[in-house]
């Protein structure tokens, strides 16, 4: 899942939208900006801090998703995170607790 939410994240316009929020810092902004000619590298940077990071910061992160016009990038997480990782796991109430293992039962399939 990290691989198809990688290639249609467009990790520049919701970096700007965090930083804007708060939710990133002005380093982690800068670091993912520089990474213009990769796209696929900015958007595995972004989805790392976001996953080491606080729920809220998650919260911003979908947030900025869907204010930047990727609500695709939106549902396929929120999709994926409530259908796939159910489906694999009994224990579902402590995949889906945290808004943060949310995104890294995503990231890590």
């Amino acid at each position: 899942m990290c691989k198809e939410v990688s290639e249609k994240l467009e990790a520049q316009n919701v970096a700007r939208n965090m930083f804007q929020c708060n939710a990133l810092t002005l380093e982690e902004l800068l670091s993912i900006q520089s990474k213009r000619n990769e796209s696929i590298n900015a958007a595995k940077q972004l989805l790392d801090i976001v996953m080491s990071q606080s729920g809220n910061v998650y919260g911003f992160f979908m947030n900025a998703l869907k204010q930047t016009g990727q609500k695709h990038v939106y549902e396929m997480i929120v999709n994926d995170s409530y259908q796939g990782k159910i489906s694999k796991t009994r224990d579902s109430t402590a995949c889906i607790n945290s808004d943060t293992s949310r995104l890294q039962a995503i990231t890590s399939s």
